[in-house]
């Protein structure tokens, strides 16, 4: 009743700060929710971060590491049956019965579209035989994607002790789940349809209809995932696609999860421009190598290295560029190797790093090998005048 009863009054001051708030002139953008942030997708650039790397309860955004372990298992084509604690899972449905038989890809649509906890338990017993052996695995998959703030409790997202993650962390995991063609396409679907069968055979469909209120309103939203419990709030994850770039905002524990997302994505249109600083593939510079044929190996970049610029700031003032690697690398190396990083680094201190890979494949220094070294240009050279 009480939060009923303030409810218009609480958005009508929250409309109040809004429009008092300053705006223009490179300020930052208003937003009521605890947690946010803005990263550019391509480079995971931070643009905006308010209580980024605070610990908050996720609600349902969980669901990305559920469907992201799905996609990755490669199973989608299987049919799932249906088990009583999955159809009586508490919280928001897609309307699973026990016994119901469906595609794996069909839950997937499930959790992603509508948020369905029962889909996701299904998907989670499906795959790892437990709920809590699944659980096991998306905190393992959490570890390797270096989401260092996440722990996993449940497949779903509701309020459990120790389930917990950060806005930053959110963002991450949402750039590597875009990256997932299947993935980008689920969680851009206002509505959709699934076809199930009961225990009996007998076929249903089953419709599907978005949490995200963002979808198809006329602005470039394309995903990602909402959540809603009442420790965490309302939350959401939200990615922007507009010309050649992507942004992906993150609201936790918001009062106005729309307005704060729209907010985010207009400041990082208006106040950030891209710069390219080397395109994928090109020759970043070179790696001193040990035992090597050759003193160092040219490395080249994994991805291109694009960077956003605050409007404000003069082009004379560049990012400054670092190569970077854990240890000393040691002959031989393999054209395409990974071998360390290029890390980009502006006067706010924002960070990016990109993989570098060897640009040649270089032996290890051996008497044989310098012999073919130094005897190799001399054979080209008579096999031309052979050819001549």
């Amino acid at each position: 009743m009480f939060a009923q009863r303030w409810r218009w009054p609480a958005a009508a001051i929250a409309f109040l700060l809004m429009a008092l708030a300053p705006s223009g002139g490179g300020a930052q953008p208003w937003v009521s929710a605890d947690a946010a942030v803005l990263v550019d997708a391509d480079s995971g650039q931070v643009l905006y971060d308010r209580a980024g790397g605070e610990w908050r309860d996720p609600a349902s955004t969980t669901k990305m590491m559920t469907a992201l372990l799905i996609i990755e298992s490669g199973r989608l084509d299987e049919m799932v049956e249906v088990s009583s604690r999955a159809a009586s899972a508490p919280g928001s449905a897609m309307g699973l019965r026990r016994g119901d038989r469906l595609l794996l890809v069909d839950l997937l649509k499930g959790i992603l579209i509508c948020s369905g906890n029962d889909a996701a338990v299904a998907a989670a017993e499906h795959l790892a035989g437990s709920e809590e052996h699944f659980v096991e695995l998306m905190n393992q998959r959490a570890r390797e994607l270096r989401l260092l703030a996440t722990h996993y409790r449940n497949p779903h997202g509701l309020t459990a002790s120790g389930h917990k993650t950060t806005a930053r962390d959110l963002a991450a995991l949402a750039r590597y789940c875009l990256r997932h063609p299947l993935f980008r396409h689920v969680v851009s679907l206002r509505e959709a349809v699934v076809e199930v069968c009961d225990r009996r055979g007998t076929p249903r469909q089953i419709a599907l209809s978005t949490t995200n209120r963002l979808l198809g309103m006329g602005y470039d939203v394309d995903g990602v995932k909402t959540g809603t419990t009442y420790a965490a709030g309302r939350c959401l994850v939200a990615s922007l696609w507009r010309g050649d770039r992507r942004l992906v905002a993150v609201v936790l524990h918001s009062n106005d999860r729309w307005g704060d997302a729209l907010r985010l994505f207009d400041y990082g249109c208006e106040e950030f421009w891209m710069e390219t600083l080397l395109h994928g593939g090109e020759i970043a510079g070179s790696l001193p190598l040990a035992n090597g044929l050759k003193p160092a190996v040219a490395v080249v970049t994994a991805d291109g290295v694009r960077v956003a610029r605050r409007g404000d700031v003069s082009p004379e003032n560049p990012f400054s560029v670092v190569i970077q690697t854990t240890q000393g690398i040691v002959a031989p190396v393999a054209k395409g190797q990974e071998v360390g990083w290029l890390v980009a680094r502006d006067q706010d201190g924002c960070v990016l790093k990109v993989r570098l890979l060897a640009a040649e494949t270089v032996g290890r220094d051996t008497l044989l090998g310098r012999l073919l070294l130094y005897l190799l240009p001399a054979v080209k050279a008579l096999a031309r005048r052979g050819v001549g």
